[in-house]
């Protein structure tokens, strides 16, 4: 069977097991999936800048997340069960990689614009900014066409995402990318992972030391098109310590190089690792999910220990502490920041802090023109506010309660903590919690063949390091 014809059934199949989500879904909830953040990203210049890709939508808010505003698929460019890969960038722009272009907004959110020249209609599957320069982008395209060839591209902007030149030349035709990432320490150090056609499908690793001009390939050990491998982190001070998640049919894995990718040491495997980030000074390492907690692990020994239950959608490390997105219902909260390495969280974005469509937008731009009116519906099904009155805490009188949640999500409760400081998915149906998974994983079967990043839940041992 050739790559266009499984891109054609994946949509079939995602659009027969979205029928049969919302079939079952008491009551409905707009695109089937249950309301959950899957991405946390913290503006570089403004700490109190922070974003949230959510099942419904982006969320933003400038003040350090005592209020949040919600900004609709629709005014981005996407819908459905598309899960755009988002960066912000030096100064405030919000990018995000879409199936069929570019979309970027220079202004926190109001005005969205697809990406002109050769990036419309091709398949943007990560992002990533240069630690040292965030103005500086990379940005990986990887498209199957109808001939069953693969156009992978390396581009690259300079100007926080307003113009674009590709970097180097295309990959082999052979090659679907998935991720990439730069070395802080070394902005021409470039990986990108991906897996090579049949016969094999082998999961490879290509490495570029002179900002893609160049590359050489690299095998990783036990990945191919079944269990492809993820880029996850390099190490701030070395470029030639790299992180690679395997995600894998049975288990995920962690892998670790230290020399550049020319080879690989496993280092722990669990039942999902849909969270995976390394401290700003690369001691230590986070990994976790819902199936599976979060577990912590210095970067000398790599050797994990589990530090709570949180049901781990995502996970981002900077400065201000570990970011985690969880399951609200169960958890406590949507987005949470530890400062104590992930023992205890407090709740920094939850749904009684949701306000609408930024009213700093007005009517203007396609935020302004598009949101207002789908808000009401969606604050309905994700049991937001409809609105919050100026001067009055978050979701009327739930904005001030709460105490820090541990770990284990147990204790958060419903009201909100107040924020103590102030980078892959989430995976349910409706109902209760993590209890409906089943449904909407079959539905997003589909993406995660047309966009190899989308991964679902599965069970498998229990986690250990090796």
């Amino acid at each position: 069977m050739n790559l266009a014809s499984m891109n054609r059934i994946a949509l079939g199949l995602a659009a027969a097991a979205a029928g049969l989500a919302l079939s079952a879904a008491a009551p409905a909830r707009a695109n089937g999936r249950f309301p959950a953040a899957g991405q946390i990203l913290v503006d570089p210049a403004d700490p109190e800048h922070i974003v949230v890709r959510a099942t419904y939508g982006v969320l933003t808010t400038d003040d350090g997340g005592e209020r949040w505003s919600w900004i609709c698929e629709a005014a981005i460019g996407y819908s459905g069960f598309e899960d755009p890969m988002l960066v912000v960038t030096a100064d405030g722009s919000i990018l995000a990689g879409l199936f069929d272009g570019l979309s970027a907004t220079h202004d926190r959110g109001c005005d969205w614009h697809i990406a002109e020249g050769a990036l419309p209609q091709r398949n943007i599957v990560d992002l990533s900014i240069g630690r040292a320069d965030p103005a500086s982008v990379l940005l990986l395209s990887s498209s199957v066409m109808a001939s069953d060839a693969i156009v992978t591209q390396v581009w690259e902007s300079k100007d926080d995402g307003r113009t674009w030149a590709q970097a180097g030349v295309d990959f082999p035709s052979t090659f679907l990318g998935v991720t990439l990432d730069s070395a802080p320490s070394d902005p021409k150090r470039i990986y990108v992972s991906g897996r090579r056609n049949g016969p094999t499908f082998q999961g490879i690793v290509r490495r570029s030391d002179d900002r893609g001009a160049t590359w050489e390939e690299l095998d990783v050990p036990g990945s191919d098109d079944r269990n492809l491998p993820y880029l996850g982190a390099v190490d701030p001070n070395d470029p030639d310590v790299v992180y690679v998640r395997r995600d894998g049919d049975g288990a995920d894995a962690l892998l670790v190089s230290r020399d550049g990718g020319a080879t690989w040491r496993e280092v722990f495997q669990a039942a999902s690792l849909v969270g995976l980030a390394l401290s700003p000074d690369g001691t230590e390492i986070a990994a976790g999910s819902d199936l599976d907690g979060l577990w912590v692990a210095p970067t000398d020994t790599l050797e994990f220990t589990q530090v709570g239950q949180l049901g781990v959608r995502c996970l981002t490390w900077t400065p201000r502490g570990l970011f985690a997105c969880a399951d609200e219902p169960v958890d406590g909260f949507s987005a949470g920041v530890s400062t104590d390495g992930g023992r205890t969280f407090s709740p920094l974005m939850t749904l009684d802090r949701l306000c609408g469509a930024p009213a700093a937008c007005g009517g203007d731009g396609s935020t302004g023109r598009t949101c207002p009116q789908l808000w009401p519906a969606t604050a309905s099904f994700v049991g937001a506010a409809a609105s919050c009155e100026a001067g009055a805490g978050p979701g009327g009188t739930a904005g001030a309660g709460g105490s820090a949640a541990s770990a284990g999500g147990g204790e958060a409760g419903a009201g909100a903590a107040e924020p103590s400081a102030g980078g892959g998915c989430s995976c349910g149906a409706s109902g209760g919690g993590r209890a409906g998974a089943l449904l909407s994983c079959l539905a997003a079967a589909g993406g995660a063949l047309l966009r190899a990043r989308r991964h679902g839940r599965r069970r498998a041992q229990a986690p250990g390091a090796r």
